[in-house]
């Protein structure tokens, strides 16, 4: 006697991703001659799952035409929102600057005049203008849900000192004449703060909202304090100088180990010696830099050819590039560069942390794999036993945690030495014995006299390397 064949008609399946953003079609193959899934089959699905945005009826027709069985085929998407533009604020005045000096002759002197360092204006100049948002248009998902778009950000114009705003906030203008700058992010009109001379008795400390200009020296023990930038026509002695810009100094620094000058923008100068310097910028010198302690949050800079760094201890993040470094008399020189020593603290005792938690975990892993060995061979274990691993388990998955925390924060320091490890040591003509340098993580110190040498962070070590151009 024959056995019956039952026939078995083909069926449809239909997934949705979880942000309905997706529909992907699934038909399996009739059997024993039953019948294929019919194109009103489908699209009666869809409409029961009220899918109804996306569809791609060619794509659907190609599944069920083509017989297309057995696989998950892409038949609806979403819309995606379109995203707006933020508003902005146009500023019509220098709002950064990187001051490079020109350098003239063949000597390598530089041109101060041509530093621009005083962004002049008039009363009803316009300052900065607020344009706004654009607005982003609506997605939607399959099944018509909308989906908004992010808000644009839309700016406030905010006016400091001597400024005044028009149209509703829309246009900042002066409302003096003066000198504009970005104070804690508003454009500020301030005057300038001059002195005929030098700064000394008979001018006293200078504490300033604008910038300060002075036609002679500043003697020691004055102080002068400007929220703007610095600029001196003379020398500084052992002094204290703090500008939120820039710090000029024409002829140069002679500090006797009582100067300080701490500038947010660049510190500009003929010669530093025996002073501590803090710039969040560039420190620029035209010819020598000696026993000085000095810290720059771009680059140090000697310009003339022959120029030296003598002694001390330096700190860039970007560059220290002199003629000569060190002496003939092996004078200890520091050069470093990339990150700050509390940075690089930091960074050791994270990594401190990570390994010690390390070590713990893949501890609790070796008891972990051995309660899975008695489990699998099926052996008896104790209740004590038991609650022992389920501690050990708990204290695991916080472990873990911890860890992913810590890897977190290790690949934000991982980064920012990723971005400072470009940096390097340029000597134009000499090294010496005696100079130490430090890129990143890694030191290098010079054993033997070298000549045009560049000094580079490569495979976690410093590198001496020839000068090239």
């Amino acid at each position: 006697m024959e056995e019956s064949i039952e026939k078995k008609d083909g069926t449809c399946q239909i997934t949705i991703s979880e942000d309905e953003m997706s529909v992907w079609l699934t038909l399996s193959s009739p059997v024993n001659g039953g019948e294929p899934v019919t194109l009103d089959q489908v699209n009666q699905l869809l409409a029961e799952n009220d899918i109804t945005v996306g569809i791609n009826q060619l794509a659907v027709e190609q599944v069920v035409y083509l017989k297309l069985w057995d696989h998950q085929h892409l038949i609806a998407t979403g819309i995606e929102p379109e995203p707006g533009r933020d508003g902005y604020i146009e500023y019509y005045f220098p709002t950064s600057q990187e001051i490079m000096p020109a350098v003239v002759g063949e000597d390598g002197k530089v041109d101060f005049r041509s530093l621009n360092l005083i962004h002049n204006v008039k009363k009803g100049d316009l300052l900065a203008e607020r344009f706004p948002p654009v607005e982003g248009s609506a997605g939607q998902t399959v099944r018509g849900k909308l989906i908004l778009a992010s808000k644009p950000f839309s700016p406030v114009l905010l006016g400091g000192k001597d400024t005044t705003l028009e149209d509703s906030g829309v246009r900042l203008v002066a409302a003096r004449d003066g000198h504009v700058a970005l104070v804690d992010g508003k454009p500020t009109v301030n005057a300038v703060y001059s002195v005929r001379g030098d700064v000394n008795y008979s001018v006293g400390n200078i504490d300033f909202v604008g910038n300060v200009q002075i036609s002679g020296d500043v003697k020691a023990g004055f102080t002068i304090i400007s929220e703007g930038d610095v600029e001196i026509m003379g020398m500084v002695e052992a002094a204290t100088i703090t500008a939120k810009g820039n710090i000029l100094v024409k002829n140069g620094v002679f500090g006797a180990g009582k100067c300080r000058l701490e500038a947010g923008g660049n510190v500009l100068a003929r010669y530093i010696e025996n002073a501590t310097i803090r710039a969040g910028k560039d420190v620029i010198v035209n010819d020598s830099i000696s026993r000085s302690n000095i810290k720059a949050g771009g680059k140090i800079k000697i310009n003339n050819y022959s120029g030296d760094i003598l002694g001390g201890h330096l700190e860039a993040l970007d560059e220290i590039s002199a003629g000569v470094f060190g002496s003939d008399l092996h004078v200890p020189t520091e050069l470093e560069l990339g990150i700050e020593p509390k940075f690089r603290s930091e960074y050791v005792a994270l990594l401190n942390s990570y390994t010690e938690k390390k070590k713990n975990l893949m501890v609790l892993e070796g008891y972990i794999t051995e309660y899975k060995n008695y489990r699998e061979n099926k052996k008896e274990v104790s209740e004590s036993y038991r609650h022992t691993i389920r501690e050990r388990l708990r204290k695991y998955s916080s472990l873990r945690n911890e860890l992913l925390s810590l890897e977190e924060k290790m690949r934000v320091f991982e980064e920012e030495f990723a971005r400072l490890d470009r940096g390097t040591v340029k000597a134009t003509q000499k090294v010496y014995p005696g100079v130490t340098v430090t890129i990143v993580k890694a030191s290098y110190t010079v054993e033997t006299d070298m000549t045009r040498t560049m000094f580079i962070y490569d495979k976690g070590e410093v590198k001496p390397a020839p000068l090239r151009g």
